[in-house]
Protein backbone atom coordinates (compact mmCIF):
# COMPACT_ATOMS: atom_id res chain seq x y z
CA UNK A 1 0.00 0.00 0.00
CA UNK A 2 1.24 3.47 -0.85
CA UNK A 3 -0.17 6.98 -0.85
CA UNK A 4 -1.12 6.78 -4.55
CA UNK A 5 -3.25 3.70 -3.85
CA UNK A 6 -5.00 5.50 -0.99
CA UNK A 7 -5.54 8.50 -3.25
CA UNK A 8 -7.17 6.35 -5.98
CA UNK A 9 -9.47 4.72 -3.41
CA UNK A 10 -10.46 8.13 -2.01
CA UNK A 11 -11.21 9.51 -5.47
CA UNK A 12 -13.34 6.45 -6.30
CA UNK A 13 -15.35 7.11 -3.13
CA UNK A 14 -16.05 10.75 -3.97
CA UNK A 15 -13.29 12.44 -1.98
CA UNK A 16 -11.50 15.51 -3.33
CA UNK A 17 -7.72 15.06 -3.31
CA UNK A 18 -5.48 18.04 -3.94
CA UNK A 19 -1.94 19.15 -3.28
CA UNK A 20 -1.00 21.84 -0.79
CA UNK A 21 1.63 24.52 -1.34
CA UNK A 22 3.97 22.61 0.95
CA UNK A 23 3.77 19.37 -1.04
CA UNK A 24 1.34 17.47 1.18
CA UNK A 25 -1.86 15.79 -0.02
CA UNK A 26 -5.17 17.13 1.23
CA UNK A 27 -8.10 14.69 1.37
CA UNK A 28 -11.55 16.35 1.56
CA UNK A 29 -14.34 13.88 2.39
CA UNK A 30 -17.63 13.95 0.47
CA UNK A 31 -19.51 14.25 3.78
CA UNK A 32 -18.95 17.88 4.76
CA UNK A 33 -19.57 17.10 8.45
CA UNK A 34 -16.28 15.12 8.45
CA UNK A 35 -12.81 16.62 8.84
CA UNK A 36 -10.23 17.21 6.13
CA UNK A 37 -7.20 14.90 6.34
CA UNK A 38 -3.71 16.09 5.43
CA UNK A 39 -1.18 13.48 4.27
CA UNK A 40 2.35 13.52 5.62
CA UNK A 41 5.23 15.03 3.71
CA UNK A 42 7.15 11.74 3.91
CA UNK A 43 4.95 9.22 2.09
CA UNK A 44 7.78 6.64 1.97
CA UNK A 45 7.68 6.25 5.74
CA UNK A 46 5.80 3.06 6.69
CA UNK A 47 4.15 4.62 9.77
CA UNK A 48 3.16 7.79 7.91
CA UNK A 49 1.13 5.78 5.40
CA UNK A 50 -0.49 3.69 8.16
CA UNK A 51 -1.35 6.83 10.14
CA UNK A 52 -2.86 8.44 7.02
CA UNK A 53 -4.99 5.34 6.41
CA UNK A 54 -6.21 5.36 10.02
CA UNK A 55 -7.19 9.04 9.77
CA UNK A 56 -8.99 8.48 6.46
CA UNK A 57 -10.93 5.53 7.87
CA UNK A 58 -11.97 7.61 10.90
CA UNK A 59 -13.41 10.17 8.50
CA UNK A 60 -15.44 7.58 6.59
CA UNK A 61 -13.24 6.13 3.86
CA UNK A 62 -13.81 2.42 3.16
CA UNK A 63 -10.65 0.30 3.15
CA UNK A 64 -9.72 -2.10 1.60
CA UNK A 65 -10.97 -0.75 -1.69
CA UNK A 66 -12.75 -2.06 -3.62
CA UNK A 67 -14.65 -3.96 -0.95
CA UNK A 68 -14.55 -7.75 -1.17
CA UNK A 69 -17.46 -9.26 -3.08
CA UNK A 70 -19.45 -12.08 -1.57
CA UNK A 71 -19.07 -12.84 2.07
CA UNK A 72 -16.61 -14.40 4.40
CA UNK A 73 -13.58 -15.84 2.61
CA UNK A 74 -12.24 -17.75 5.58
Amino acid sequence: MDEAELERAALDQGWLVEGTRRGHRRFVPPDQTRSIVIGSGTPGDYRAIRNLLAQLKRQGMVWPWPPAQGGWNG
